[in-house]
């Protein structure tokens, strides 16, 4: 089955017009705004994007089969389509113009598990433990939705997942006033608003990411989100050599738990597989206990690699802003102001893009 992509955009775009101006299905809102918790309870939210695949699908052919969702292993089925080229061409790029939460932020969401393992919804393939319980409930809203004999029923559906998951959309406030933060207090700052909330790590990748970018530029500095089991770097961040941007010149780790000197050598033996020569560890847990820095550097240097760790915000802050091409002064805002937008890269919350303009910029 071939779904017209041009037509499915026209059609989720309407039920999202739809969804600001007339009621929308009760019992649909509920099952969506379910599934939503479920998958934030859970380790995927993945699925999210699944259900509003399949009701776009049902939405534009009541014929769809909502489990026949590859259609090179359902060649027999002429109601099979496929769901990950509807995902990606129709639901992400409506998605991010209409400011509509479908859980993940990749280009291709049905890449990831358990999806772009199954050839059919519903054929055993593994799933973590962790989004048992979101989907198993999918199924089940998949099941009811294949039942659907009327379009209009299956577009009452597709309007209510817009209209919720508009609301799970993150929207970040628009910042007053101009950046004063100067050098000799970024690096305070920096440690004040990490310790207020790690946020699983993001606050302190987003802020390293940020600073790098004063140091070698937006377009070398490579930040992977939190947690992706599909992440292509050796590390949190990564930095691209000049002369072969296909190539890594640096590979940084940032660790606000306290490091044990096997996890920098874990770190490093990454770095050395993936061939990039400078490795840094950056540790800014109160907890952190004093490592032998010298013992490791020796280990890495047998390996051919440099290693370098930094203790605490204030190290990495007086380095940045010492090799910087700008000022300090200059550096600083400039790394206010690129922190701000990784911490939106990494999907930060609003609080804490909030919390982070309020101590750099002047009230």
């Amino acid at each position: 089955m071939k779904i017209d992509k041009t037509a499915a955009m026209a059609v989720l775009k309407e039920e999202a017009r739809l969804s600001e101006k007339e009621a929308v299905d009760a019992n649909w809102v509920a099952k969506v705004e379910k599934l939503s918790q479920l998958c934030a309870d859970g380790v995927s939210k993945t699925h999210i994007a699944f259900l509003g695949t399949v009701m776009l699908a049902k939405s534009m052919n009541r014929e769809a089969d909502l489990y026949a969702i590859k259609p090179t292993h359902a060649q027999d089925n002429e109601n099979a389509f496929s769901a990950r080229t509807l995902c990606h061409g129709v639901l992400v790029p409506v998605a991010a113009e209409l400011g509509i939460s479908i859980g993940v932020t990749g280009r291709e969401p049905l890449n990831n598990q358990p999806y772009f393992r199954m050839n059919r919804l519903g054929d055993d393939t593994p799933v973590h433990p962790g989004g048992r319980a979101a989907f198993d409930y999918m199924l089940g809203l998949v099941e009811e939705l294949s039942k659907l004999r009327a379009r209009r029923d299956a577009r009452e559906a597709l309007r209510a997942f817009v209209a919720v998951r508009r609301r799970y959309q993150t929207r970040y406030a628009t910042p007053d006033g101009k950046i004063t933060i100067t050098p000799e207090h970024l690096a305070a700052l920096i440690a004040t608003f990490v310790k207020e909330n790690s946020e699983g790590g993001r606050r302190a990748q987003a802020v390293v990411a940020g600073l790098l970018d004063v140091f070698a530029g937006t377009g070398r500095v490579e930040s992977g989100r939190i947690n992706d089991p599909s992440r292509k770097y050796p590390g949190d961040i990564c930095v691209r050599i000049v002369e072969d941007p296909e190539e890594w010149e640096k590979a940084i780790e940032v660790r606000d738990k306290p490091v044990s000197a096997s996890d920098v050598q874990i770190f490093g033996k990454k770095c050395i597989d993936a061939g990039v020569r400078e490795a840094a560890v950056v540790m800014v847990a109160d907890q952190q206990l004093p490592l032998d820095a010298k013992a490791l550097s020796t280990w890495a240097s047998g390996f051919g690699i440099g290693l370098t760790l930094f203790h605490g915000w204030q190290m990495v802050v007086d380095q940045i802003l010492f090799w910087a091409e700008l000022p300090k002064p200059e550096a600083a805002i400039l790394a206010a102001e690129r922190i701000e937008a990784r911490l939106i890269a990494v999907e930060a919350s609003s609080e804490a893009v909030a919390r982070w303009q309020s101590l750099v910029r002047a009230s």
